[in-house]
């Protein structure tokens, strides 16, 4: 609260007063609400501060190490869940406000990623990390591919390796992930792996659609017999992803038409329920493609403006002023026009409707 908008003097007179104790918090405490409220606390020091703070300690090292000695703690694979519940967004901070200093330790840094997301047992805590990496796959342009092969290298228990992994979770967890920036930060990379035709994506099968089975499933059953999933090829997956973030921007689209069409008709301008039909549809499938994109463009962008302002994941992120509409619809074009006949053969795979999706933005 003291540090939220504070002056750089003011930073300091706190830096000087407290940091150290803070620090202490999150290295020594077992009590998981202080620890959370001690991370958040460092996390606004460096947002505030930025890489002034790391000259305010005489020993001019002092800074960073603390700083990565906390993240060590809180990345700790058997450090209870809810103790790490805001490491996501620390380390976010950490990589978006000390680039330089943090890119020596990416390998790391992954690697500590990794096995803390291995022995999280929170929802919450899975995706926060995730993001993590899809921000790291834009920090990695123009050279994914090299990010991919880091994954490939570094192990990760129960799987071939760490990118085997990660794009497991990343792609069963995609469709849960909540907030305007998560969501384009996440999606968008996950456009900029499929961008590559990287040969490991070719290799990894991943959570497909649940499996239906037959009758009526009691508890009992559940228990004997847990969800089936049918397995795909990970572009594929992907390539679905996208087309569903799409789907969701038509649907949020049609649902302010609706909400529009409502008021007007509370505020005395009633029509037949014939004519509010036609209404409705025309006002749904009638515009033209260029309209249809400016709604979804909208709405999203309205559903965005929801959300907390002063929200530190977004704030000061270049990718949160991606339109991931017009992201989404270069990618598809792109793609296209780069490998044809790759675009075609995913796109079998998928449903008409997200087919269909596809098209909206392809017919720009």
């Amino acid at each position: 609260m003291l540090l939220k908008n504070a002056p750089s003097d003011v930073i300091k007179a706190i830096y000087d007063t407290c940091f150290d104790a803070v620090i202490r918090i999150v290295l020594q405490s077992d009590d998981h609400s202080e620890m959370q409220n001690a991370t958040q606390c460092l996390a606004s020091f460096y947002i505030r501060g930025r890489e002034e703070i790391l000259s305010w300690a005489a020993d001019s090292g002092f800074t960073m190490r603390s700083l990565l000695d906390a993240a060590s703690r809180l990345l700790d694979p058997d450090l209870e869940s809810s103790g790490s519940l805001f490491v996501g967004s620390y380390i976010l901070q950490l990589i978006l406000h000390l680039p330089l200093q943090m890119a020596i330790h990416i390998r790391d840094l992954v690697g500590a990623l990794v096995r803390r997301m291995q022995s999280a047992q929170i929802v919450v805590l899975k995706s926060s990390l995730l993001l993590i990496f899809a921000r790291l796959v834009h920090m990695s342009l123009p050279h994914v591919e090299q990010f991919i092969d880091m994954l490939i290298g570094i192990p990760a228990e129960g799987y071939k390796n760490s990118f085997v992994y990660v794009m497991s979770e990343w792609t069963r967890q995609q469709g849960e992930i909540q907030g305007a920036y998560q969501i384009k930060v996440t999606a968008s990379a996950l456009a900029l792996l499929l961008s590559t035709r990287h040969a490991e994506l070719n290799k990894v099968n991943v959570q497909g659609h649940l499996k239906s089975s037959a009758g009526i499933t009691t508890r009992s059953k559940a228990k004997l017999a847990p969800d089936q999933w049918t397995l795909v090829p990970l572009p594929v997956k992907i390539l679905a992803l996208l087309a569903d973030t799409v789907i969701e921007f038509q649907e949020q689209a049609m649902a302010d038409d609706e909400e529009s069409d409502w008021e007007e008709i509370q505020g005395g301008v009633a029509e037949s329920n014939d004519s509010l039909l036609y209404s409705a549809a025309d006002s749904s499938f009638g515009r033209t493609t260029y309209d249809q994109l400016e709604a979804m463009a909208k709405a999203y962008n309205e559903n965005e403006e929801d959300g907390d302002d002063d929200d530190l994941l977004s704030v000061s992120d270049q990718l949160n002023g991606i339109n991931l509409v017009n992201y989404l619809g270069d990618f598809f074009v792109k793609f296209v026009h780069g490998d044809r006949q790759l675009f075609d053969h995913l796109c079998q795979s998928l449903a008409q409707a997200q087919r269909d999706a596809i098209q909206t933005l392809l017919r720009r």
